[in-house]
């Protein structure tokens, strides 16, 4: 967790296909610094309801900031880590703000077009219905819970509490598709949160992202990183 709700945290790079450098291959990339309405008492357990009703306050924000992103031509919006609840959670404190997140590389969903597919995934719906209606890639961070064992790990020893929880980043396509999640590794400071047991490493692919030099199609992938895993050279 950054400390500072104003840095750069939550980031996209290019993937390691190089693009063209001529006039085409840009596109537009926004980035929100989010001044967060926080939770006053972050160590306090709230029920969902109350957790969604704090995390709608940021979510309006969002989507006002996204509004503005399309207008000025953005093609993707990046928002920063912690940006929807905060910080400074218990691992029980933060539970009313989890959502249970699909893998994209097992299933195709979008949850502005099928929000009854998962329970429970009232965050996700929201960002994927912002996503839609703007035509933005939009990237976020919010909590993941996941049932032990995990489908990635199956012998992964579980926490003592029969789940695992995770800072995750989620990618929306411009139609609202759910196309990308990435659980952060190296932790700051996050007692609610567990390192996934396998590093990960996710990419996903842009229509616009760059002309790769070897095709003439318009085609590029973008990876996900996250606050300290720029200090690790493993990442």
């Amino acid at each position: 967790m950054c400390l500072l709700a104003v840095w750069l945290v939550l980031s996209v790079r290019t993937a390691a296909a190089k693009a063209d450098s001529g006039p085409d291959s840009s596109y537009v990339a926004a980035v929100y610094e989010h001044t967060l309405i926080l939770n006053p008492d972050p160590q306090v357990r709230l029920s969902r309801t109350a957790a969604l009703r704090h995390v709608h306050q940021n979510l309006d924000i969002y989507d006002q900031q996204a509004a503005r992103a399309a207008q000025q031509g953005a093609q993707i919006l990046v928002f920063p880590e912690d940006g929807l609840q905060g910080f400074n959670f218990s691992r029980s404190s933060i539970s009313g703000y989890l959502e249970t997140i699909p893998d994209p590389e097992d299933e195709s969903w979008n949850p502005c077009t099928e929000p009854q597919r998962h329970n429970n995934t009232e965050v996700l719906h929201t960002l994927s219905c912002m996503a839609r209606r703007h035509s933005l890639y939009l990237v976020a961070n919010m909590g993941d819970l996941q049932p032990c064992p995990l489908k990635s790990s199956p012998s992964s020893t579980c926490p003592p509490d029969g789940h695992w929880q995770f800072n995750t980043n989620v990618v929306f396509r411009s139609d609202g598709e759910l196309v990308a999640r990435y659980h952060k590794e190296n932790l700051y400071f996050e007692q609610a949160f567990d390192s996934p047991p396998q590093p990960e490493i996710v990419t996903f692919d842009t229509p616009f992202a760059g002309k790769l030099k070897w095709t003439s199609s318009w085609k590029g992938s973008l990876g996900l990183n996250m606050c300290t895993h720029q200090c690790w050279p493993a990442t």
